[in-house]
């Protein structure tokens, strides 16, 4: 059966198990990773780099006014923290359910 017949009668709907909503640890790594790599991207201001060769400095202040600079720094110093906080978050759970399989085996 095609794809598109079934967005047309798309099966029915069904409750999701435990172990299909669980947080996978390459998912928890992904989104460590991301988080920490962009947030320091946009912390550092690379965003907002002026470069002489597309833009003259006021050309580039003017679209880049001091607001969203700020704006993208705080944005950036969110998502550093948002990682550290996924990350320790992935790596206690993940430590936890290796304690428990040790006391069950």
């Amino acid at each position: 059966m095609s794809n598109i017949v079934n967005l047309i009668n798309p099966p029915p709907s069904r409750d999701l198990t435990p172990e299909e909503t669980k947080d996978c640890v390459p998912c928890t790594i992904m989104s460590t990773a991301f988080a920490l790599g962009f947030g320091t991207y946009l912390l550092m201001g690379k965003a907002t780099e002026y470069d002489a060769k597309l833009a003259t400095l006021k050309e580039h202040d003017s679209r880049n006014p001091k607001w969203w600079k700020t704006t993208l720094k705080v944005s950036g110093a969110s998502l550093i923290i948002f990682g550290l906080w996924r990350g320790a978050d992935g790596y206690m759970r993940y430590s936890e359910d290796k304690k428990r399989q040790k006391v069950l085996v």
